[in-house]
């Protein structure tokens, strides 16, 4: 809207509607000497000679002398005809927050009558605003009525002027708003301040503030319909550290999943920063660090693994003899499947039996004698350490490359230990004679060197299939955990809502006849409580106590929310594994409710095989535009089809 439809919410009778609104203080009174107070009404009545003071600037040169501009008080304008015939005013509070904080900014254009009059040109609603505002003084450019042109032809252009000024006014862009909005958080405002000039929340200034430090994230909200200022402000927070992957994958991925791959992200360079984290010690001690697992078959690296090395005496490597001289060493940290509980103090692994668990519903009690409180510890992954050294360190360090199994010096067919067969006719040194015949020394020992062989290629493909196989059970279970954190971004939502959707009471129903003991389960209402945005511990009681002044539509959403904690505590990271009949139930009934699952979720469905799902772009696996389940109380299928490691 251009910025002359600047309209006011009042309460002092004026926002009805407006229809060439004249306002009777005797205009041919008005004092234009700018030097005037604005406030005190004019004593002089003004004469057709009457001029605006605005100073002189001789040869161009001398700036001194200017006029800051004329005001005057707003009850003096007057408005006659106008294009603009109809409005409310009320239905622009944004204007008379902007005017109310800032005054009129923009002059409004005043034709001067030769009877004194002013009449509104281009304004009108910055005046009726700045009147209802209790404004005492307004800006405006004077232009003087010219009688020599007939009132025919003057109301002509009058008409042409007043539609040109409010078509032809450029708007600020989205992009434009948003630099400028970065540059005064840069410059010291605080979003407060900046919220209270601009007539906005302090919440969108900060996600504008983030946008606007990034020319990808401006471009998005101009140019694309498809990303909101949350999704612009995550993409200019990866670009301003200069996480160039992480804006590319943003960018390729669908508006619909774009929560869920940025929760992905962000878990994978917590993921990274965690492992770093777990790596600093051993880069303290002198040890390189692997970032990615090395390729044991790249003759280019040549590395070699910790249990391919001996010692000069031919004992296997002990981390004594790596701290020793750790400079050629390199470590890869990798992650065990099953989490260990820990001190969270010392980060030693405790005995789970040695915790009272029954704190951890009770956090205010005492835990039994002889136990640790449940808040004292925490699972933690358990890291385990793989060295590698390169071949062309070998002497450098003193060691050796594993040898080769010697030969088995079994005794022939028919021969006693300690003897030798005897060579028979024919035969040559370097053969052994058996009652089979002649045996070729050379041949058996390249037979069985090369069976040693396969037998060690054999046992690296099964460890490389292992570690395979444990990397995919770890990405899955990364995808279940982003997957969760999007879910409960979306419930979190749904449940600030005053009103339950008109799914909701259908859903209830199914869920406490299928699942009755679901509000009742261990951390259900824990995650209720999460899910509704109340923090910190609270009992049941506590909340049975707040109900009495909650509306009815309101106590519906807070007992989905108690049913949605149940079913989002089921539905943990590894939801990919099993189709569970209550899982199944809750997706379904979020996917009503628009909500775009993802691969891990579909395989909670049944929809996919977990062993389908591409792990490195899930986002490329089944089909996200499926229709919902039809009925999420079958019987249990059987468990998803898992790699063997798993």
């Amino acid at each position: 809207m251009p910025t002359d439809t600047d309209t006011p919410t009042t309460d002092t009778g004026i926002g009805e509607t407006v229809d060439a609104v004249h306002f009777a203080p005797d205009p041919a009174s008005v004092d234009l000497d700018c030097t005037r107070d604005p406030g005190t009404a004019p004593d002089t009545p003004a004469t057709d000679t009457d001029t605006v003071q605005t100073g002189t600037v001789e040869g161009g040169d001398d700036l001194d002398g200017l006029c800051t501009g004329s005001t005057v008080h707003p009850a003096l304008l007057e408005i006659d005809e106008n294009v603009r015939k109809t409005f409310q005013l009320q239905d622009h509070p944004e204007v008379t927050d902007s005017i109310r904080e800032h005054g009129v900014r923009d002059p409004i254009l005043v034709v001067r009558t030769l009877d004194g009059r002013l009449i509104v040109r281009d304004g009108q609603v910055r005046t009726l605003t700045a009147l209802a505002c209790d404004l005492s003084e307004v800006p405006v450019y004077i232009r003087d009525f010219d009688p020599s042109v007939d009132s025919t032809e003057a109301e002509i252009e009058r008409i042409t002027e007043q539609i040109t000024l409010n078509d032809r006014r450029i708007p600020l862009t989205n992009s434009d708003r948003a630099a400028g909005i970065a540059l005064m958080l840069d410059l010291g405002a605080s979003p407060t301040r900046v919220a209270k000039a601009l007539q906005t929340k302090r919440d969108e200034v900060k996600l504008v503030g983030k946008v606007g430090t990034s020319a990808t994230a401006r471009k998005l909200i101009d140019d694309d319909d498809q990303y909101d200022l949350a999704h612009a402000a995550v993409i200019a927070e990866y670009e301003n550290i200069g996480d160039h992957d992480a804006v590319r994958r943003l960018l390729d991925v669908r508006s619909s999943i774009f929560q869920f791959e940025a929760n992905r992200i962000a878990a994978d360079r917590a993921e990274q920063r965690d492992y770093l984290a777990q790596a600093l010690p051993y880069a303290e001690r002198g040890l390189g660090i692997l970032t990615d697992y090395p390729d044991l078959y790249d003759t280019e690296t040549g590395l070699l693994c910790v249990a391919e090395i001996v010692d000069a005496d031919g004992n296997e490597i002990e981390f004594a003899t790596i701290a020793a001289n750790p400079g050629p060493w390199l470590v890869w940290l990798d992650r065990d499947q099953e989490q260990v509980w820990v001190e969270i103090d010392s980060g030693h692994i405790v005995d789970p039996d040695t915790v009272d668990w029954d704190t951890r519903e009770r956090p205010d009690t005492e835990p039994a004698d002889g136990l640790r409180h449940a808040r004292e510890v925490e699972q933690r992954d358990q890291v385990l350490p793989e060295y590698f050294l390169s071949r062309e360190h070998l002497d450098t360090v003193g060691l050796r490359e594993r040898p080769e199994p010697e030969p088995d010096t079994a005794t022939h067919e028919g021969t006693e230990p300690g003897e030798s067969a005897d060579a028979g006719e024919g035969t040559e040194p370097g053969e052994h004679a058996t009652r089979f015949g002649h045996v070729d020394a050379e041949q058996v020992a390249a037979d069985r060197k090369a069976a040693a062989d396969a037998a060690a290629q054999a046992a690296a493909q099964a460890a490389e299939i292992d570690r395979a196989a444990r990397r995919r059970v770890r990405e899955l279970n990364k995808l279940g955990l982003a997957a969760k954190a999007t879910r409960i971004e979306f419930v979190t939502r749904l449940l600030a809502r005053k009103t339950p959707p008109v799914q909701a009471a259908l859903f209830l129903t199914r869920s406490l006849l299928a699942d009755p003991g679901l509000p009742g389960e261990y951390h259900a209402f824990d995650t209720a409580l999460k899910l509704l945005g109340i923090e910190g511990y609270r009992s049941r009681m506590d909340l049975l106590a707040t109900l009495d002044t909650t509306k009815p539509a309101r106590a519906q959403v807070i007992a989905l929310a108690l049913v949605l904690g149940g079913y989002e505590h089921r539905a943990d990271k590894d939801l990919w594994r099993y189709t569970e009949s209550a899982v199944r139930r809750y997706l379904g009934f979020l996917r009503e409710l628009g909500y775009t699952l993802v691969p891990v979720e579909l395989a909670a469905l049944g929809e996919v095989k977990a062993i389908d799902i591409d792990i490195d772009t899930p986002a490329a696996t089944g089909d996200h535009d499926a229709d919902p389940i039809a009925d999420a109380d079958e019987t249990d299928s059987d468990a998803q089809d898992l790699p063997a490691a798993a």
